[in-house]
């Protein structure tokens, strides 16, 4: 009898958190996790990204959208970083979208400036970090700068690929959970709708970036070592 008065009472607790849609605290988690190198980590952060802009737009355009994925831009030729690299270019018919992707775990709240961070780890460790949106914000002006003067939104997101992040709802709508993507480009597509200009060229807006970037399978990997050898040398 008392296991079944403690079954129902666990049920009828259950099924006020459901009715009341409260999300569980953030927890410190005690599990040692196994060392992940920061590649590793991005290139999964990444790819869950990509995969929920996809599986997102193709729910709200059909398959009227393009989405490029670790995008190198030739920003600056003939200088000794001629190269920017964008995480995911999203074209769509109601805008443009230059995502930053991170994939930290812990407590994302503002930091000292508008151009800072500070995350909070499960461990309890504490530390600033410079906002996606700061390191977005040259992409997005040269982004602009190749599409003709209309009304062609482009706009910088910071996506927080990992499910342990949280993200304090004080910080702008522009810095986001993954699971947030579709309810924001929602809105974005129905904000562009109010404004009665038609839908945006895709293709041709797709088309116009790619001609500044460097689609070389070995691109990436260029682009990298010359951060990494900059890295070293301010080390030295």
């Amino acid at each position: 009898m008392l296991i079944e008065l403690f079954g129902v009472g666990a049920t009828l607790v259950c099924g006020y958190a459901c009715f009341r849609h409260e999300e569980p605290p953030f927890e410190i988690s005690k599990t040692v996790q196994p060392a992940v190198s920061a590649d590793a980590r991005g290139a999964l952060g990444e790819a869950l990204v990509s995969g929920e802009l996809r599986r997102v737009l193709t729910r709200l355009c059909g398959n009227n959208y393009q989405i490029l994925d670790s995008l190198i831009l030739i920003h600056k030729p003939g200088t000794a970083f001629p190269t920017a690299e964008i995480d995911h270019l999203a074209v769509t018919p109601f805008g443009i979208f230059v995502i930053e992707t991170k994939h930290w775990s812990g407590v994302v709240t503002r930091g000292d400036s508008d151009d800072t961070l500070r995350l909070t780890m499960p461990d309890g460790q504490c530390l600033v970090r410079t906002s996606p949106l700061k390191q977005n914000a040259a992409k997005v002006r040269f982004v602009r700068s190749l599409l003709p003067p209309r009304l062609w939104a482009v706009e910088g997101l910071g996506v927080f690929s990992n499910p342990a992040a949280r993200i304090d709802p004080a910080l702008p709508m522009a810095l986001l959970e993954c699971s947030e993507l579709y309810r924001l480009l929602r809105v974005r597509q129905r904000q562009f709708g109010l404004r009665g200009v038609g839908r945006l060229p895709v293709r041709v807006i797709a088309e116009a970036i790619l001609r500044c970037a460097d689609t070389r399978p070995e691109a990436g990997i260029d682009h990298r070592e010359r951060i990494r050898a900059d890295s070293r040398e301010i080390k030295e």
